[in-house]
């Protein structure tokens, strides 16, 4: 049976959203498709994806750096196996791709943008990215935005037109159980998790100052799952500060293990596509107070599954976390649509469903 070969660009291939999207891409895909990679040698990615048996196998490419040599050598990678259709995630893989396009006319190129990530550029390097889109956008077949205000968004920069894009929402499997015994200083406590990269887009100094108002409340824990530029400044913070109710774990792969110890979730990002984290919290039925921005308001349904706060009224936030800690009944009730909620937008099934139309479109 003819099976069409798919590349799929990335030049991260660390903890993060777009990675983890390629990698249920990966192994949740039917076997109607043989896949290629091409991604930096990052952990954990690049090995399990290199010793996984539905990739045929792996090029590698510089981390989040574009490299002309690379571009040609990626080419022949392309002739050599006959690759039809290329796929892009991020802005640093589309530059490959559509470069590709111009060097093999052939290809079909697909670009998700995984969120629209301007948030830290200036007036002139916000232009000339729109410049760039645009100039690139005629050599994509398809975007996909894995949000409705994501591609609201790139329609009102006029980055493409609508019918060039469809939306994809993230989604996932259903998390394996494996609970973790509980951590001591945890016990007894109401835990509120964030799992995150320690950056500006995640916003994790304002998720101190909320943490900061809890520091009287000995019932309640702050569990932060991830790293980054910014988490050795905060964690010397909270140590300067005499903070005790913040716990750093790092990155970890034991995702559902720490959501298993989780009563809510929160969410200080800037913006968003739409962020793996809430879909995972979703999942188990945690309630979520996430700040209203783009990827996290079509996850949220407030007064539902949980809240959304303005970026700039953190009290917002506060209030929120006090009802739910004190409110079993409305918790309760948020918890069982956070599931609900879930199973009828993120389960991974639609995700692959409409990828795989895509792909044979």
């Amino acid at each position: 049976m003819y099976r069409k070969k798919i590349l799929l660009i990335t030049v991260r291939a660390d903890f993060g959203g777009g990675p983890k999207h390629v990698d249920l891409l990966i192994n949740n895909i039917s076997n109607n498709f043989e896949l290629y990679v091409a991604c930096p040698p990052d952990k954990p990615y690049f090995e399990l994806w290199q010793n996984n048996p539905k990739v045929k196998s792996v090029f590698q490419l510089p981390h989040r750096k574009f490299n002309t040599s690379k571009l040609t050598s990626l080419a022949a990678y392309c002739r050599q196996n006959q690759i039809g259709v290329v796929h892009s995630h991020g802005k640093g893989a589309g530059v490959y791709a559509r470069l590709l396009k111009i060097m093999l006319p052939s290809l079909k190129v697909i670009h998700t943008l995984h969120g629209f990530h301007i948030g830290e550029y200036g007036q002139l390097q916000k232009q000339l990215y729109f410049l760039y889109e645009k100039a690139l956008a005629p050599l994509t077949k398809t975007f996909i935005n894995v949000s409705e205000g994501e591609k609201k968004q790139c329609i009102d920069f006029k980055l493409f037109k609508p019918n060039h894009s469809v939306v994809i929402y993230n989604a996932i499997a259903p998390l394996e159980n494996k609970a973790i015994p509980i951590l001591p200083k945890l016990a007894n406590k109401t835990v509120i998790t964030t799992i995150s990269r320690f950056d500006f887009q995640k916003n994790m100094e304002l998720a101190y100052e909320i943490a900061k108002v809890f520091k009287n409340q000995p019932d309640v824990a702050f569990l932060w799952i991830g790293d980054g530029s910014d988490k050795p400044k905060l964690a010397a913070l909270a140590q300067r500060e005499k903070l005790q109710n913040i716990y750093f774990t790092g990155f970890c792969d034991n995702i559902a293990g720490y959501l298993s110890l989780t009563d809510i979730y929160l969410s200080t990002s800037r913006w968003e596509g739409l962020p793996y984290a809430l879909i995972e919290a979703a999942s188990v039925g945690i309630p979520i107070v996430a700040s209203d921005v783009v990827g996290n308001n079509e996850i949220v349904e407030p007064n539902n599954n949980g809240f959304l706060f303005n970026l700039n009224s953190p009290e917002e936030a506060v209030a929120y976390l006090k009802l739910l800690v004190a409110d079993k009944d409305t918790y309760a009730a948020m918890s069982e649509a956070a599931y609900r909620i879930f199973q009828k937008k993120f389960r991974i099934e639609a995700m692959i469903a409409k990828l795989e139309s895509v792909y044979e479109n």
